[in-house]
């Protein structure tokens, strides 16, 4: 065509058009923590999935931020809040644990099975 400078290579092509978009953001390991430390921090009354989950979190966080750091990945911001949500879900998991092992109860006695459970039927009254 004249009037328009060609691409090399190509011919009867023009130089001038569309830019090429550009790419989407790409850092499956980023994503996959962030997932897995949403579900760890969401689930954590499921103390020993929510420590394991957020743990894989915490890891797959690592991975996809060291990947963004070496640029074979973008958007490195995914992989912080995987490893954030990951930390998340780890302490509350701990926290469930201090609250079901490690806190007194308060039933007062060393076994729920003996003295009175609260719930007599009968009344006896004393001589």
């Amino acid at each position: 065509m004249p009037g328009y400078p060609g691409i090399p290579g190509y011919p009867g092509a023009t130089g001038y058009g569309w830019p090429a978009m550009p790419l989407a953001p790409s850092n499956g390991m980023g994503t996959a923590g962030l997932v897995v430390g949403i579900i760890s921090a969401v689930v954590f009354c499921l103390w020993p999935v929510a420590f394991v989950l957020g743990v894989l979190g915490v890891i797959f966080g690592v991975v996809g931020r060291r990947r963004a750091r070496r640029g074979e990945a973008t958007n490195p911001g995914q992989a912080l809040a995987g490893i954030i949500c990951g930390a998340v879900g780890i302490a509350l998991s701990i926290g469930m644990i201090v609250i079901f092992f490690f806190l007194p109860d308060d039933g007062g006695g060393d076994s729920p099975f003996t003295g009175d459970d609260g719930y007599s039927t009968s009344f006896v009254v004393p001589r």
